[in-house]
């Protein structure tokens, strides 16, 4: 009996301790493993650890670790080959150095590359995890801003398009060319007289159509590769009062839409992205930076409002846009955007209204306190070779 009292002493005075004593730098590396949604419960245990911080990763996750495939920001720092890598999943900033990325700009990422330009006739594929390069045949002619472009597929496939459109006046140029062909394609399109001023989000492309919106979301343009058709969908005629009655459809070009409700909104900042078939609107509106998710309805020409994402999560900015399956609890109908909360990413939920900083007490329906990066644009990586 003595010695099983002696074995149980031990035993009462761990039960006795309070979760706070714990080392503090055990509770920084458990910390450092955990994901988004056991982050913030981690938090609310008690106030010691809702101190606690986590240990930074001096290298990127390794390619075979369940990490590796969430995606990143990266964000150029100017005049330097240094990039700053925000890991989404972890929450936390790594440095990588790409020398063949120097005084390159990005113009679009998708499917884990990046699709740059360089010295205005130069556009090339650069995936940033596997440092693999893929030429284009240079422009014919300057490749000038405002424009967008957007590319359709992993550049590794055999049916990739790049595709660029350019506003002048009132002409509309789409310049295209298939990775691995020697000639890039133009074709130019009267806009009816007006100047379509295109918005700060890339083109999407879809079922073999590009998608490109003006600065207000009011009118898209719409191009179809196979049947080298072009297309408007406009929202400025309708919707205008006394004017409406009065107002005659365009050509067979324009979709006009009658009701208020299919309007987007008026936004601050207005992005488009493609979900399973189908294109979002994402919509920040007003000075509190609030945000609308719509779903355009390509046959009808409206847009139709979305209370969920599903479970879906989208990954905003100007630089491209993507959505992805959520697998890990706590992060479905959630928006990443390119903001932070000092250090701490940010995202928005469309169940709540409210902006969130990831590892941080930040909650709030206003966005005031938030900063914005510079030329950052969303990755998701992939190891994806030729």
């Amino acid at each position: 009996m003595e010695d099983s009292v002696i074995c149980l002493e031990p035993l009462v005075i761990e039960a006795n301790r309070s979760w706070a004593d714990c080392p503090r730098d055990l509770l920084s590396l458990i910390l450092s493993r955990l994901f988004r949604g056991d982050r913030c419960n981690f938090k609310l245990v008690c106030k010691s650890w809702n101190l606690i911080c986590t240990v930074p990763p001096s290298i990127p996750p390794a390619i075979d670790s369940q990490e590796f495939d969430s995606p990143c920001l990266m964000i150029p720092q100017r005049r330097s080959c240094s990039w700053k890598v925000f890991h989404s999943l972890c929450n936390d900033f790594y440095d990588l150095d790409f020398p063949e990325l120097v005084d390159a700009k990005i113009v679009y990422s998708k499917h884990g590359w990046l699709l740059m330009y360089k010295r205005k006739y130069t556009l090339f594929f650069f995936n940033p995890f596997t440092k693999e390069k893929i030429e284009i045949e240079p422009l014919d002619v300057p490749f000038e801003l405002p424009s967008s472009i957007c590319f359709t597929s992993p550049p590794t496939s055999s049916d990739c398009i790049v595709c660029g459109i350019e506003s002048v006046n009132n002409l509309v140029a789409f310049r295209f060319i298939k990775v691995g062909d020697e000639r890039w394609r133009v074709r130019f399109f009267d806009n009816n007289d007006e100047y379509f001023f295109m918005s700060n989000c890339p083109m999407v492309f879809l079922n073999g159509v590009c998608y490109c919106s003006d600065y207000k979301f009011r009118n898209i343009i719409i191009y179809g590769f196979m049947e080298d058709e072009y297309d408007v969908i406009q929202f400025d005629k309708c919707n205008d009062g006394e004017e409406e009655k009065d107002y005659k459809p365009p050509t067979s070009r324009g979709i006009c839409v009658d009701l208020d409700e299919s309007k987007p909104p008026t936004a601050f900042e207005s992005y488009m992205v493609e979900v399973d078939g189908d294109i979002w609107g994402v919509f920040i509106t007003g000075n509190n930076r609030r945000v609308s998710v719509q779903k355009l309805d390509t046959s009808k020409g409206h847009w139709i409002e979305l209370e969920s994402l599903g479970d879906k999560c989208l990954y905003i900015g100007t630089g491209g846009s993507f959505a992805e399956t959520c697998s890990v609890g706590g992060m479905t109908n959630k928006i990443y955007f390119d903001k932070f909360h000092g250090n701490s990413g940010v995202m928005y939920s469309l169940t709540t209204g409210m902006y969130y900083s990831v590892g941080e007490s930040f909650v709030s329906k206003e966005a005031y306190e938030l900063s914005e990066v510079d030329y950052g644009v969303w990755v998701k990586p992939t190891l994806q070779t030729v």
